[in-house]
């Protein structure tokens, strides 16, 4: 074995010189390379989309809602009575869920100049202000029932600061009402669709407004659930719920949705990105393998004398074969090792630097997300690995046509 090792080693020179080292290598070797960088980037990159875009669209719209079956039903009311019985099915079914009732009202905002039209949200009680606190680009959530929180974009088209008053036009029960509301914070998601029409307001001033009693509420929005969990979860919590309605416990029928539903548009926009990921990895393993077996075949047809000497000197086809595999082997390990340092190197700097802007009007996101995954680079190392050495038999192969006689003519 030392021996293979040894030939394999000087077969990474060009023949007949003793410094410069064979292109073919050089070309195999950056064909690994570049593939290696070009599929970490890409799935680094589609996996940062992924949690960027999950977080903020789970930061909008609570995973699991209860909401009432009057929207749908005739007959059912249009707001949750979130009754003591109904808490006890959610513990139920969810023991870790973080519960909160909300309210969502249409308001009109009007200045002297202009109006814009949003949706307050008012949150009760339990529910985990984070999101909108890391959104807030200035000052803050607000205590007063008066004080609302507008995004950039809703401030920038009224001309609005904080301090500021608006008067705010409610629509409640055919009857117009008017607020004198102050603006007591900004915030801005980068997410044009949400921030367009989204504004926070006092819980309980929109359910006086509303004239709801203390256990109504538009909706009952339940967080802190696994992405993964959500699914399996709905349906405990519907299952449950329905058997308390059917026995009496619950007063009102319900429905439960997820945030897949109501965020689908831009769930189905990620899923295309996992297949843009396949299409990639499909076209960059073709790449690299085709240069990877040329270079192989190179090297042989350079050294067909050599092998032609070896033979006659008792080599095996065998041994023969180890030599160019050691080969492709050492190629693909030099491949790597640039590849991921490349690769890591880019990716870092980009986490970190954010040197790669977007349009977030087009993405959502101000600049391109990275998540750099232990798991998935070494997927890629090990796919490249297990590929390579797949391929590698094919011009290894060859070997064991070639013939000792004739090698001596052959230039």
């Amino acid at each position: 074995m030392k021996t293979e090792i040894f030939i394999a080693r000087r077969l990474r020179l060009a023949p007949g010189d003793g410094a410069r080292k064979s292109p073919a290598v050089g070309i195999a070797v950056g064909g690994v390379a570049l593939a290696v960088v070009v599929l970490m980037i890409s799935m680094s990159v589609v996996v940062g989309f992924q949690e960027a875009i999950t977080h903020k669209v789970t930061g909008f719209e609570a995973q699991l809602t209860i909401g009432p079956l009057g929207r749908y039903v005739e007959g059912e009311k249009d707001v949750v009575v979130f009754a003591p019985a109904m808490l006890e099915a959610v513990s139920e079914a969810i023991p870790d869920g973080k519960v909160a009732m909300t309210i969502r009202q249409p308001v009109v905002l009007k200045t002297p100049d202009n109006f814009a039209g949003v949706v307050l949200n008012g949150y009760g009680e339990g529910h985990d202000s984070s999101f909108e606190q890391g959104n807030l680009i200035e000052g803050s959530l607000g205590e007063s029932p008066t004080d609302i929180v507008i995004s950039s974009l809703t401030a920038g088209k009224l001309s609005l600061s904080v301090g500021d008053k608006v008067d705010g036009c409610f629509f409640v029960d055919g009857a117009l009402k008017l607020r004198r509301l102050e603006v007591c914070g900004i915030y801005s998601s980068n997410f044009g669709d949400y921030d367009r029409l989204t504004a926070y307001g006092d819980y309980d001033m929109l359910r006086k407004l509303r004239r709801l009693e203390v256990d109504e509420a538009d909706a009952v929005e339940i967080r802190g659930l696994s992405m993964a969990d959500i699914d399996s979860a709905s349906k405990r919590l519907q299952e449950t719920l329905s058997r308390r309605y059917a026995s009496g416990e619950l007063t009102s029928g319900v429905n439960v949705t997820t945030v897949f539903d109501t965020g689908a548009m831009y769930f189905n926009w990620l899923a295309l990105l996992d297949a843009n990921v396949v299409v990639i990895l499909v076209i960059m393993s073709l790449v690299s393998g085709f240069t990877l077996i040329s270079c192989v075949f190179i090297l042989i047809l350079q050294r067909v004398r050599m092998i032609g000497v070896l033979k006659s000197l008792g080599a095996t086809d065998s041994q023969i074969r180890r030599i160019f595999m050691l080969l492709g082997g050492r190629v693909i390990g030099l491949g790597l090792l640039i590849g991921n340092v490349v690769g890591l190197g880019l990716l870092l700097l980009q986490k970190s630097l954010h040197i790669i802007p977007l349009d977030p009007e087009a993405y959502f996101l101000a600049y391109v997300p990275v998540e750099i995954n232990l798991w998935h680079i070494i997927a890629i190392n090990g796919g490249a690995v297990f590929l390579g050495a797949l391929l590698m038999l094919i011009p290894a192969s060859l070997v064991s046509r070639i013939s000792p006689a004739k090698t001596m003519h052959y230039e």
